[in-house]
Formats: C-alpha cells, sequence, structure tokens
C-alpha cells in the first residue's frame, strides 16, 4: 500500500482525511503543502487538483480531492468488514449519511468554518451573519443528538467523521459550542474511539472573545 495525503497545519478537512486513515489503521505518507505560502498555487500541486485545495489523497498512482469523497473512498475501499458500518450501501441508511456530509460541507462550512476563517484569516465577510447561523445549527444538531449517539446511524459513519473537525476548532472562530450539551457529549464521543488521532492545533493562536448566543 502507498498512501500519500497532502495536507496543512489547521486544515479541519484535511484533518479529516488524517483522522479517517487512523481510524482504519492504515499507513501513509503525510506531505504538508503550506497554505500561507501559496505552495497550493504551484504549478506541481494543481497537477494533482486544478482547484489548488487541500486534501489531496494519492492511492497507487490515482488522486481523490474534496474531504468527503475522499472519507467515502477509504471507508469503502479499506473499512473491510466494517465498510458498510461507516458508509452503508444500504439505500435509506446511505441517505442519512449523505444529508450530513452535505451539511458538513455546506452549513458548516458557511457557519463555523466561516466564522474562524474570518478571525484566523481575516476574511472579509459577514462575521456576525456566521456565528447566528453557527449557533442555529448547533441548536439543530444539540435537539437531533438528544436521544442518540451519532449524526446519521446507531454507530459511527463518515458523517461524524466529516463534521467532527470544524465544530471541534468553532471556539477559534468565537462561536462557543459548550451551551449544547448534546454536541458536546458527540465530540467526546469521536475522541473515545479506538485509534481516534487528535487534530494537531496551530501554536499560539490569539484568544477570540466567544460571541453571544441568543437563545431565541
Amino acid at each position: 500500500m502507498s498512501l500519500q495525503l497532502y495536507t496543512c497545519l489547521g486544515s479541519g478537512n484535511a484533518y479529516k482525511a488524517e483522522l479517517m486513515l487512523h481510524l482504519l489503521k492504515l499507513d501513509y505518507e503525510e506531505v504538508t503543502v503550506s497554505i500561507p505560502k501559496g505552495e497550493h498555487l504551484l504549478p506541481e500541486f494543481k497537477a494533482l487538483t486544478p482547484f489548488g485545495q487541500i486534501p489531496v489523497l494519492v492511492d497507487g498512482g490515482r488522486t481523490y480531492t474534496d474531504s468527503q469523497a475522499i472519507l467515502c473512498y477509504l471507508a469503502r475501499q479499506y473499512g473491510g468488514e466494517n465498510a458498510d458500518q461507516w458508509l452503508p450501501v444500504e439505500p435509506g441508511a446511505l441517505a442519512q449519511v449523505m444529508r450530513w456530509l452535505s451539511v458538513s460541507a455546506n452549513e458548516i462550512q458557511n457557519s463555523m468554518t466561516l466564522a474562524r476563517a474570518i478571525k484566523l484569516l481575516r476574511w472579509q465577510r459577514d462575521y456576525d451573519g456566521a456565528v447566528a447561523r453557527s449557533y442555529k445549527l448547533l441548536a439543530l444538531m444539540d435537539a437531533h443528538l438528544n436521544d442518540r449517539d451519532w449524526l446519521a446511524a446507531a454507530h459511527p459513519t463518515v458523517a461524524d467523521v466529516a463534521c467532527y473537525p470544524y465544530i471541534l476548532l468553532a471556539g477559534e472562530g468565537g462561536v462557543d459550542t459548550s451551551h449544547f450539551a448534546a454536541v458536546t457529549a458527540w465530540l467526546r464521543r469521536v475522541e473515545s474511539l479506538p485509534d481516534f488521532y487528535p487534530m494537531p492545533r496551530i501554536p499560539n493562536l490569539p484568544p477570540v472573545e466567544p460571541a453571544p448566543w441568543n437563545r431565541e
């Protein structure tokens, strides 16, 4: 097996792929790409992915891009006897997983991920709107998780792996997840999975004041 993962420190999307590799107990070579230095725009990297985005997985000469797609590939290709648990093929179960993969790529991306980018990368975007969307989504997730342990099934799936990173990192954007007990308990369950790999964090980040949560 010859797996290479192109990643970047601080990227929640890259971390999703790294976490899945660890949960599946797969050996891989980590290739670090510095986005602050513009290495994702170099011709040699864009030859792998014209989108110039992290992460990229190379497996036996084949290249896979997009974090959600990489999670699905790893689950089906290397999940073994647990492949149907990580990514089911039964239509109803698959639909539930895909729903939360969509939440990861859309609702989370446009709320907690965006709020973090505004604070850390100084993106000129609507911070208050991103925070409001974050708390709205966290409230929905908290209600969903109130009587269940996992997002899409009675066991962990790629949906949990996909949604975990940027909720973990929400505080770096000023979004306080501590108000949401069910979400917090779900985070701890993910972290208790066998072979869980903690996300390497960017050192010495300036503290971000938590944005207030309007319960209404």
